[in-house]
C-alpha cells in the first residue's frame, strides 16, 4: 500500500522538487523584477508547482484528514549581490506547511547566516516537527549560504559611516566586506523577499540568526538595522574579535561589538536571544574562572569595567530588560541567554539550541504571567495592518464552569502594563486581574473577559486619532518630545487589528457576548485618546469607554473639537473619564472641561451614561491608575 509521503513524491512534478533560479537584478522604475527560470529538466513554474501542491493538499485532506495541508517546501534561488560579482548568493527559502501566497495571512520571517549549515543543524527536521505540533507559528525561512570570503562578509560595519568595521586577528582580518554584505541583505534580499512571498514587511515580524562569525554579522544587522530586523539569534558569537590586540587589557577594553552597543543608544523594539555552549572554549584571557565565549557575551548583556574603572555599558544599561533566569526559555524579557550544557563550538550544539531560539522567537502561546486567576498569553498575534504584538486574555473566576455561559469583554491597550509588575513600564501595574477578582466576588461587576493589548516602539503613531488631525506635524504636548509627523500615524490601521482581526479572534477562541453593549475599551492617557477614538469611528462595535488621564494637550486639544462633532451616541454608550492633578495630569482640567461642555451638548448625562472624576494629587503613571481602577470598572461593568 502506498502511503501518504508516497503519494506526494508520485503526484509532484519533478521540477517541483528542484531548484528555481531567479534573477532580481534588473530595476525597473525602482522596482525590483525577478526573472523566473524553470529548471531545464521540467516545464514546470513555480506558479504551477504551487497549484499541484494545492491539487495534491485536497486529496490529502480527502483521503487522509490529518495530512490536509500541504507539505513545507524549498525554494532554491542564485541572487545577484553586485558587490560580489561574479559570485551569485545562493538562498534557499523554506516555506511552511499549507504556505498560501494568495491569503491574507502574512508569514514572519527568520534569515539565516550560514544557510548552507541548514542540514547539518537539522533547520528543516526542527521545523517541521516545531509546526507539526503547532508549538510554532508558521514561518518563513530564508537560508542565505556563505560567501567564498566568509571572513570578510561576516563582521560589523557602521551603516551611518557607510563602512565596514575591520577587526585584525591571528587568523587575517575580519568584516572587511561586512558593510557591502549587510547592506546587500537588508536592501536587496529582503525586499527581494517581500515582493515574492507573502511575509509579513515589518521589523517585529523579521528576525535574523547565526552562528560564530555569523552569529557576530546577525548582531550587526539586528544593531545598526532595527528598521529591518527587530529579533536577532546569535548561536556561540564571536564577540571577542577586539581594534587592540596589543595584550589582554586592550583586547578587553576594545572589543568591537561591546564598543559598539556601550557608544550608541538603545534600539527601541529590538529583541536579543543569546546561546553559548559550556564546552565552547578553554580560554580565559581575564583569569576569572569563566571561558570567553561566555564572558564576551556576558559583557555585551550586563556591560563591564576595565582595570582603569573605566565603565563599558552593555543592553541592561540601555534599559534593555534581560530574562533573570537566564535559561534559554521563552521570555517577556528583551533578551535571553542560553547556557548550553557540555555545548561545544560546532553545528551538533547549534543544532541543540535552534529549538530554543525558535521557540523564543516564534511560539504561539507567550510565556505565563505572574497574575490572579488564568490568563490565556499570546505571543506576536498577526497583523495585516500593524506589527504584530502579544495579547494577554484574563479569564474571570468560573470561566468556562457553565458551557452556555457567555462573558463581555472589555479591551485594554497598554497590555503589559496590566497584570504583571515584571513587565510593567513603572515596574508596577494596573492590578487589573487583582481588582476584577475582587469585585466580582463582592458581586460589583459582572464577569468579564479582559483582553490586554502590548503597545509596541510605536505607540504614540497607534494611539494618536489621524482624523482630527490636519497639516503636516503634529505638536505631541509633551515637552521636549519632538512634533509627530502626520504621516506617521498609524491609528486607523491600530483599529483595524482591533476590529477586524483581533476581536473576530477573541470572539472565535473564547465564550464572549460579542454585541456592541458588551464591548468595551479601556486605556490611559494616549490609551484614552485611542478608546474614544474607537468608540467615534467604530460605534456598533464599542458600547463603552474608559478614559484615564487622557492626554488631551496633544496638538493643542485638536482631538477634543473632532470628537465633540463625532461623538457616539448616547442612547447606547456609556464613557468613563478622569484625570489626576499631579505631574502631567496638572494641565488637564482646562482641557477636560471642554470635553465636558461638548459630552453634555450631545446629551450625554454625568452620572448616568457619562461620569468624569478628578482625584486629587493623582500623578500621571500606572500607580495612579492602579489606585482607581475599581472607578472604571465599576462604571462599564456594575451591575
Amino acid at each position: 500500500m502506498i502511503g501518504v509521503a508516497g503519494w506526494f513524491r508520485m503526484g509532484v512534478p519533478s521540477g517541483c522538487r528542484s531548484d528555481v533560479s531567479r534573477d532580481p537584478a534588473n530595476l525597473r522604475n525602482g522596482v525590483q523584477v525577478a526573472t523566473h527560470v524553470a529548471p531545464t529538466k521540467s516545464p514546470f513554474t513555480r506558479t504551477t508547482c504551487r497549484i499541484a501542491f494545492a491539487v495534491l493538499a485536497l486529496l490529502a485532506g480527502l483521503f487522509f484528514p490529518a495530512m490536509a495541508a500541504p507539505p513545507a517546501t524549498v525554494e532554491n534561488l542564485h541572487i545577484d549581490a553586485p558587490a560580489f560579482a561574479p559570485a551569485r548568493v545562493e538562498v534557499a527559502i523554506h516555506l511552511p506547511p499549507g504556505y498560501d501566497a494568495t491569503g491574507a495571512h502574512a508569514y514572519p520571517v527568520l534569515y539565516l547566516n550560514d544557510g548552507q549549515d541548514a542540514e547539518a543543524v537539522h533547520l528543516a527536521d526542527t521545523l517541521a516537527r516545531l509546526h507539526a505540533d503547532d508549538s510554532i507559528q508558521p514561518v518563513i525561512v530564508v537560508a542565505i549560504h556563505m560567501l567564498p570570503d566568509r571572513m570578510g562578509t561576516y563582521g560589523l560595519s557602521d551603516r551611518k559611516a557607510g563602512h565596514a568595521i575591520v577587526a585584525q586577528t591571528k587568523y587575517g582580518p575580519v568584516g572587511a566586506r561586512a558593510n557591502d554584505y549587510s547592506e546587500w541583505v537588508a536592501h536587496t534580499l529582503v525586499p527581494y523577499v517581500d515582493a515574492h512571498y507573502r511575509s509579513n514587511p515589518t521589523p517585529a515580524a523579521r528576525a535574523i540568526l547565526g552562528w560564530s562569525l555569523g552569529a557576530l554579522n546577525a548582531f550587526n544587522l539586528g544593531w545598526q538595522y532595527p528598521d529591518v530586523f527587530g529579533r536577532v539569534g546569535m548561536f556561540s558569537p564571536s564577540f571577542w574579535i577586539s581594534a587592540d590586540r596589543g595584550d589582554v587589557e586592550s583586547v578587553q577594553r576594545t572589543r568591537l561589538a561591546q564598543a559598539m552597543v556601550g557608544s550608541n543608544d538603545a534600539r527601541h523594539g529590538l529583541k536579543f536571544f543569546f546561546a553559548v555552549g559550556t564546552d565552547e572554549d578553554g580560554d580565559d584571557r581575564d583569569g576569572d574562572g569563566i571561558n570567553d565565549p561566555i564572558d564576551d557575551t556576558r559583557d555585551l548583556i550586563d556591560g563591564y569595567t576595565v582595570r582603569d574603572g573605566h565603565r563599558m555599558r552593555g543592553l541592561v544599561d540601555l534599559g534593555y530588560r534581560s530574562d533573570p533566569d537566564r535559561d534559554g526559555s521563552a521570555t517577556r524579557a528583551d533578551i535571553a541567554y542560553l547556557s548550553l550544557a557540555a555545548g561545544e563550538h560546532n553545528q551538533a550544539a547549534w543544532a541543540r539550541m535552534l529549538p530554543h531560539f525558535l521557540h523564543w522567537a516564534y511560539a504561539r502561546r507567550a510565556p505565563a504571567l505572574d497574575a490572579t486567576g488564568r490568563v490565556g498569553s499570546w505571543q506576536d498575534l498577526p497583523s495585516a495592518h500593524v506589527a504584530a504584538r502579544n495579547v494577554d486574555v484574563w479569564l474571570p473566576p468560573g470561566y468556562g464552569d457553565d458551557p452556555a455561559k457567555r462573558y463581555p469583554v472589555l479591551y485594554m491597550h497598554d497590555g503589559q502594563n496590566l497584570f504583571d509588575p515584571a513587565l510593567s513600564y513603572t515596574g508596577i501595574d494596573w492590578g487589573v486581574d487583582e481588582a476584577m477578582t475582587r469585585l466580582i466576588e463582592q458581586g460589583r461587576v459582572r464577569e468579564a473577559i479582559v483582553v490586554g493589548v502590548w503597545n509596541t516602539p510605536r505607540r504614540f503613531q497607534e494611539y494618536m486619532p489621524r482624523k482630527p488631525v490636519t497639516g503636516d506635524a503634529l505638536p505631541s504636548g509633551v515637552e521636549g518630545v519632538p512634533p509627530l509627523p502626520v504621516a506617521d500615524i498609524a491609528s486607523d490601521a491600530y483599529l483595524r487589528f482591533l476590529v477586524d482581526e483581533l476581536k473576530p479572534w477573541i470572539d472565535t477562541r473564547y465564550r464572549t457576548r460579542p454585541g456592541r453593549d458588551d464591548t468595551f475599551v479601556v486605556g490611559s492617557s494616549m490609551g484614552g485618546l485611542i478608546s474614544l477614538y474607537a468608540a467615534a469611528e467604530y460605534p456598533a462595535v464599542f458600547g463603552g469607554v474608559g478614559a484615564l488621564s487622557t492626554h488631551w494637550p496633544v496638538g493643542d486639544g485638536i482631538v477634543i473639537d473632532w470628537l465633540g462633532e463625532h461623538l457616539p451616541d448616547p442612547a447606547t454608550h456609556a464613557l468613563y473619564l478622569d484625570h489626576g492633578t499631579a505631574t502631567l495630569d496638572a494641565a488637564y482640567a482646562p482641557y477636560q472641561q471642554r470635553m465636558d461642555a461638548h459630552l453634555r451638548a450631545a446629551g450625554y448625562v454625568e452620572g448616568d451614561n457619562w461620569s468624569t472624576r478628578v482625584f486629587e494629587g493623582a500623578e500621571h503613571n500606572e500607580a495612579a491608575w492602579r489606585a482607581r481602577i475599581d472607578a472604571p470598572l465599576r462604571f462599564l461593568l456594575g451591575d
